[in-house]
């Protein structure tokens, strides 16, 4: 065992994020040698479209002070002539010294300005728009011509290289191609995994893999919640009252005001929640709960002032139990760690203190200390499932679809495919690194599980419902529906190597509606003031779906999507997506022969 491994974040500083940055730089340079693209060719081609591009946005700057110059000649022109009329109008009512001036001065102006306008500014407009459209159309051409050089490196990108490059970094992590249902399966007969999230949560992002054979599972979810929105009215009154004033003469005078109302009513709310569920029989009946204490941000003396805060808590916790002569809690000889680390809900001692040796420890006040992502995870331990979720995570972007890598520069390419790849394995690599600073759930195998030899669907809820959002929520949703959808699957029948799933999209439609709020105006009377708010309620839509796994990269796929009878038969399907190596595509509920004719190509 790698010894730099059981300390992640010296591992991760010192060798892991520059061996990483190694093999993605040895990876793409590799594809640009596979793909035989001239690189200084590219770079002039680039450098001359963004040189045409630039000079183009110059003009068109330029041109739109022209333009905007001449709304104001015309302007002047439209106020000469207003002048001139006024002249007209005044001669007329026999003023003739200001008519004249006016009229004189009026046309003078609205003729200066004319000729300005026709003479000289138009024709550089008319200039100014050939040559933009020239620069332009020539950028176009270059810009063709960077395509074509980039095309062979462009098609050799791939989704599965992130995962590749994190295996070859870190050996002891393997990740799976999708959720399939003997990952499920170990985990669900192991571990006791849900087999699938309740209907408010749907999906949306889905990796499985395992540590040194230990499985663990990252789930992004859409979460709808009930939550409330204020809605505000107004309603203006008036009446009048009457004063004397200070000579007996009475007055009448009108007052206005605005009533103001409002109404919190029920409206649902949508977020995302990312977390990182991982297996281990190690400590097999321990439950603890750790907070973020966010000790990153805090100065040492913030620091020290905050950990005597905590002493205090837990030895009063302490002589608590001792005084009640009930409960096990005992405080760590390490009181920082007790303290930032929290776990006071702990329900084994002995087992809390088998994970957490001395090492351990050490390990996980470094990771919460650093300025890299510091204490933003939540760490719960149920039993032998470990659940793992932070503030970092929510900005992980976790799709690798390749086109993300596309561009007509090489050198734009390298840098988004480094910078992504980067992010990818920093994200992933903190959100185990409280996991990997536990050096038993390193050294713990697991035992053997015997798996199922048949299982009634061929992927598991978790894909079905990832394949579905990726595919897109419009699909899916109900024709009235005024929010994000929830989608949740159940398998309606396994059809050879396909699934036939029904996907219910949960969401809900709106009403309008009116309340009447009862307000004291300043008349001295009860006012109802109109406050429109909206009503939701909630709708559902079924649709169908097929899964099948192609056992094709995105790469390989897109090629035969373009290429063979594989695009003519999806394309008949409509809608349909291509992820983690598994085909969805939405299907008649009476359709037969899906699997068959997929699998009959593949073949050919």
């Amino acid at each position: 065992m790698n010894d730099a491994v059981l300390e992640p974040l010296q591992a991760y500083k010192t060798q892991l994020e520059q061996q990483f940055l190694d093999n993605t730089d040895a990876m793409f340079e590799d594809m640009v040698k596979r793909s035989g693209i001239d690189l200084a060719q590219n770079r002039a081609t680039a450098k001359s479209y963004r040189a045409e591009l630039a000079v183009a946005k110059k003009l068109e700057d330029k041109l739109s002070s022209h333009k905007a110059l001449s709304g104001f000649l015309i302007f002047l022109i439209v106020a000469g002539f207003i002048s001139a009329a006024i002249g007209v109008y005044l001669l007329v009512q026999q003023s003739a010294l200001a008519g004249g001036l006016c009229l004189g001065l009026g046309l003078a102006v609205a003729a200066a300005m004319l000729g300005v306008l026709l003479g000289v500014l138009k024709p550089k407009i008319k200039h100014l728009e050939e040559e933009i459209d020239k620069h332009f159309q020539k950028s176009k051409k270059l810009l063709d011509e960077c395509n074509r050089q980039m095309a062979p490196l462009n098609s050799l990108f791939d989704s599965n290289m992130t995962k590749q490059l994190i295996e070859k970094t870190v050996p002891l992590l393997n990740i799976d191609d999708n959720f399939n249902m003997r990952r499920y399966d170990y985990l669900s007969g192991k571990y006791n995994f849900p087999a699938e999230a309740p209907n408010n949560r749907s999906t949306i992002g889905i990796l499985t893999g395992e540590i040194l054979g230990n499985p663990f599972v990252v789930d992004r979810e859409l979460v709808t919640f009930m939550g409330t929105e204020t809605y505000w009215g107004h309603l203006v009154i008036t009446w009048t009252s009457t004063y004397t004033d200070s000579e007996g003469n009475v007055h009448t005078q009108t007052h206005t005001q605005t009533l103001t109302a409002s109404v919190t009513k029920p409206m649902p709310r949508f977020k995302n929640e990312t977390r990182l569920i991982y297996g281990n029989e190690a400590a097999p009946n321990l439950s603890f709960t750790h907070e973020p204490s966010h000790a990153e941000d805090m100065s040492e003396n913030q620091l020290e002032r905050h950990v005597k805060r905590g002493v205090k808590k837990i030895r009063k916790k302490q002589e608590k139990q001792l005084k009640k002569g009930s409960g096990n809690f005992t405080g760590m000889g390490n009181e920082e760690f007790d303290v930032l680390f929290g776990a006071l809900d702990r329900n084994n001692e002995v087992e809390f203190r088998l994970l957490f040796t001395p090492l351990a420890q050490k390990n996980m006040l470094a990771l919460m200390k650093d300025d890299m992502f510091g204490d933003d995870f939540q760490f719960a331990k149920r039993g032998p499932l470990n659940y793992i979720s932070s503030e970092h995570s929510a900005n992980w972007d976790m799709d690798t679809d390749r086109t993300k890598f596309f561009s007509y520069d090489a050198d734009i390419a390298r840098s988004k495919f480094k910078d992504f790849n980067a992010q990818y394995f920093r994200s992933l690599f903190f959100d185990l690194a409280p996991l990997l600073s536990i050096p038993l759930y390193q050294q713990m195998k697991p035992h053997e599980y015997i798996y199922k030899d048949v299982y009634s669907r061929n992927y598991t809820s978790y894909e079905a419902e990832y394949m579905a959002n990726y595919m897109g929520q419009s699909a899916f949703a109900h024709p009235q529906s005024a929010t994000q959808s929830i989608l949740k699957s159940s398998v309606i029948a396994k059809d050879g190597e396909s699934d036939h799933v029904e996907i219910t999209a949960y969401s809900y439609r709106t009403e309008p509606r009116v309340d009447f709020v009862p307000m004291l105006g300043g008349d001295g009377h009860m006012h109802s003031v109109p406050v429109p708010w909206q009503e939701y309620i909630p709708i559902e839509n079924r649709s169908t779906i097929k899964l099948k796994e192609l056992g094709l990269s995105e790469r390989e796929y897109d090629s035969k999507r373009f290429s063979s009878q594989l695009g003519d038969a999806v394309k008949k399907y409509g809608k349909s997506a291509y992820s983690h190596g598994l085909l969805c595509c939405a299907v008649d509920a009476t359709d037969k022969a899906f699997d068959a004719e997929i699998s009959d190509i593949l073949k050919k």
